[in-house]
């Protein structure tokens, strides 16, 4: 049923013992998917039910993680600032602008006190 992607070996477990093994030993072994496909198949249904609720419970927690994280996105505001490098000029020359005016009030109003 699952071949894998390398060469299209379709792996043949000989006892659950086996497929254990394998599975054990985690993702980085190509046949962990077939093992764990056949040892759903061989596995009890209170096991199989067992495996269904984890999975849901799972998709729950993930799906609530990523409810959580929109909710506290969208109650604080946040900016984007996603400007290019132009329009990064236009406003630290706006900024230098205003800071030169008002440098030039306050020039020009103690000069009148004076």
């Amino acid at each position: 049923m699952s071949a894998n992607d390398a060469g299209g070996y379709t792996p043949t477990f000989t006892s659950s013992g086996s497929a254990l093994r394998t599975l054990r030993t985690g993702k980085r072994n190509p046949n962990w998917k077939a093992a764990a496909e056949f040892l759903m198949e061989r596995a009890a249904p209170d096991v199989k039910l067992l495996v269904e609720a984890a999975t849901q419970i799972q998709m729950e927690k993930e799906g609530l993680l990523r409810t959580d994280k929109k909710e506290i996105a969208s109650s604080k505001p946040r900016l984007n600032l996603d400007l290019g490098w132009l329009q990064w000029l236009i406003i630290a020359g706006g900024g230098v602008g205003l800071v030169a005016l008002l440098v030039w009030i306050v020039k020009n109003a103690s000069l009148r006190v004076c």
